[in-house]
């Protein structure tokens, strides 16, 4: 019998998996173009957040950081050459002060104030994201954003420890992904021709 924490676990690598995918074919087909300096700085957070959960004993619950690392990075690639080429000052600034952000987690070598500076950093990650969607909601799919709050709830479940350290990050990251999805739907709908 399989310790429900690795069920989980697979479960959240399963729907981030599915949303990835998703993602990664409207990337190709060209439905979509991704923020680079989003997708960047959410693989180089994916990373740190993995080490971390594996050093505070996150077990199965932190395979879905590790995971995403890597097909984050491939998104962030391929958005160099199909993504989002209209970069503003605030995007510089926020690209930035997400590096900033990671040489002070770096400096710090406590894990706590890590993850908690590592979720400030996602969300200012997702600062360019944001504003390119609320002015060009059709050119961002959802389908990564609400399979990512899927993922990010049971990788939190999946936590074989449970702390601060373990689930500040996921959750964050989950309530970034609603406020995202909401502002999204909100400003299609406001946007579509009456």
């Amino acid at each position: 019998m399989y310790d429900y924490h690795v069920m989980l676990g697979l479960l959240a690598i399963v729907a981030g998996f599915a949303g990835e995918a998703l993602y990664i074919r409207d990337i190709w087909q060209g439905t979509i173009k991704p923020h680079p300096f989003s997708w960047f700085g959410w693989a180089l957070l994916d990373v740190i957040i993995f080490s971390a959960q594996v050093v505070k004993g996150g077990g199965a619950g932190s395979w879905v950081a590790g995971f995403a690392a890597v097909v984050n990075v491939g998104i962030a690639i391929a958005s160099l050459r199909r993504g989002e080429k209209r970069i503003t000052w605030s995007d510089w600034l926020c690209f930035i002060g997400a590096l900033v952000g990671i040489a002070l987690w770096i400096l710090t070598k406590e894990p706590l104030p890590a993850v908690i500076l590592a979720s400030v950093v996602n969300f200012v990650a997702f600062v360019p994201t944001f504003r390119k969607a609320y002015l060009r909601p059709t050119e961002e799919s959802l389908n990564i954003f609400i399979f990512d709050i899927v993922k990010f709830v049971l990788s939190i479940v999946a936590l074989e420890a449970l702390n601060p350290t373990t689930a500040l990050f996921p959750a964050v990251s989950a309530i970034s992904n609603v406020i995202f999805v909401t502002m999204v739907m909100l400003r299609r709908k406001q946007l579509r021709p009456v």
